[in-house]
């Protein structure tokens, strides 16, 4: 169903950068006659209603402090850089005031029977949250992969460190139960006890609070299996700076001034390298970057350098992860080009009967263009800021010039022969013999790098009813010359 639905969709989409990439990649055999990386799926990042999820007392703030009426602009990134205008004393204070509210909730939420272990919580302290569905992609435990590392950690008189966990499983994903209930047997761990807190009956009463509460936002899915998620959106935006692995949306919302990634973007051979690689990755950063700042405080209790990251997180994430943000992406690149298309065929009847017919000419033809290099070299090594013009001659048998757009080609050549940093551009037509169905073009690269590139040239079809020259699966590339 899946692959019909692409099929037959006038536009295809993934919910973050990341997630267009893999699923580019994923559905690549469904146009099996172009490049995966080229499949004609795009992608919006998912983002959160904004007022719905900033804390009440936060909102009051950036009242005072941003351009007036800045809730119907929240999309723009310039509202957002009135941020740096609040003065850090009451940005804490206010942040302080959601943390204090937070902990006495987890204190009602917790059982008789370790009241006098919630007793022990301390506003003071760096607080970690980890809120979310307990899937097992999710790796919720990753962070207890070295319990005796992590006992270090949270045992430090000098930084003390407490993390909440709330969340739920699905009925039928035991697995995910399986995660809540280690998380609970961890949390009675004497060394644990008063470190880790888990919550019960998570709701979003209870999501509101802890995304505006904690300190720090912990997010740990294993790449790239999140599609984009949101709670972190969630967290950004009320000044809770997020530490996460480089998946979903922190992949393209990490700018390593607003937040502290987990991991890399390497590829692992086995799940457990993977699990040993970002839990290692975990405590480094909780005892020589997290801990150090947050506890880097002036004679008042103030780190200038955490409410920097503070500012940071909110400027760089309020309007570009908000829905205001997404609707304006769908509407411009997905809805204004479909409904543009749906008027063409209902403004133009006739033309979809003729639609069709060249649909089916172009491919009973597309086999017989043929392609050659004109005054090229086979590839270049040349200095930045140049600019190379290149040549083809295309003939086209069967086919009008009008149906088709030729395209240059062009990456740089890694030491490994593979190229990256591909770029595609059209070319111009300079000369056509319609006489012998022969057509000359050319094309201006212009090179902001050095380094050895290479190049080819394609043909790729075009109409006027062709939503995607992808979708049609053709593609023509110059064959090798023997």
């Amino acid at each position: 169903m899946g692959i019909l639905a692409l099929k037959i969709a006038g536009k295809k989409n993934g919910v973050s950068k990341l997630h267009g990439e893999v699923s580019r990649e994923l559905f690549g055999e469904v146009w099996p006659n172009i490049a995966a990386n080229e499949s004609p799926i795009t992608y919006v990042t998912n983002g959160i209603h904004t007022c719905s999820w900033l804390s009440s007392n936060l909102k009051e703030l950036f009242n005072k402090y941003l351009t007036p009426y800045w809730q119907d602009n929240i999309y723009k990134d310039e509202i957002w850089e009135k941020i740096d205008s609040i003065p850090d004393e009451k940005l804490w204070e206010e942040h302080k005031k959601r943390k204090v509210k937070l902990l006495a909730m987890v204190k009602e939420n917790s059982y008789e029977e370790i009241n006098n272990i919630t007793s022990k919580l301390d506003p003071n302290a760096l607080t970690i949250g980890f809120a979310r569905r307990f899937a097992t992609y999710k790796r919720a435990t990753l962070i207890f992969k070295d319990l005796e590392r992590m006992t270090q950690i949270l045992n430090d008189t000098n930084k003390p460190i407490q993390i909440i966990f709330a969340g739920k499983a699905h009925p039928a994903d035991k697995e995910g139960q399986d995660l809540i209930k280690y998380i609970h047997e961890i949390s009675m761990k004497p060394q644990f006890k008063g470190k880790i807190f888990l919550m019960e009956s998570y709701n979003i009463a209870m999501s509101r609070l802890l995304i505006s509460g904690v300190d720090v936002w912990l997010n740990t899915p294993r790449r790239p299996m999140e599609a984009s998620g949101t709670s972190g959106q969630k967290a950004s935006v009320n000044g809770v700076i997020n530490f996460s692995v480089l998946d979903g949306w922190w992949a393209e919302g990490y700018n390593s001034y607003n937040g502290w990634t987990i991991g890399t973007n390497q590829e692992y051979d086995n799940y457990e390298e993977q699990d040993v690689a970002d839990s290692n990755g975990i405590y480094y950063t909780l005892e020589h970057k997290i801990a150090p700042m947050y506890y880097d405080r002036d004679k008042n209790g103030l780190s200038k350098k955490w409410v920097k990251t503070m500012k940071n997180s909110i400027i760089s994430t309020g309007g570009r992860f908000s829905t205001a943000r997404m609707l304006v992406d769908y509407t411009n690149q997905l809805y204004i080009p479909l409904c543009n298309l749906y008027n063409k065929y209902c403004s133009q009847l006739d033309k979809v009967s003729e639609y069709q017919i060249w649909k089916n000419e172009i491919r009973n033809n597309w086999n017989d263009i043929q392609i050659e290099q004109e005054k090229n070299a086979e590839n270049l090594t040349i200095d930045a800021g140049n600019e190379i013009e290149v040549f083809c001659k295309i003939k086209l048998p069967n086919i009008s010039k009008d149906s088709i757009e030729a395209q240059v080609y062009y990456g740089q050549i890694q030491d490994s022969g593979m190229v990256e940093s591909i770029q595609i551009i059209p070319m111009k037509l300079e000369e056509a013999n319609e006489e012998q169905r022969e057509y000359h073009y050319s094309a201006k690269i212009s090179l902001t790098t050095g380094g050895k590139f290479g190049y080819t040239f394609r043909v790729m079809p075009k109409h006027e009813m062709l939503l995607d020259s992808a979708n049609l699966n053709l593609i023509k590339w110059m064959e090798e010359t023997k």
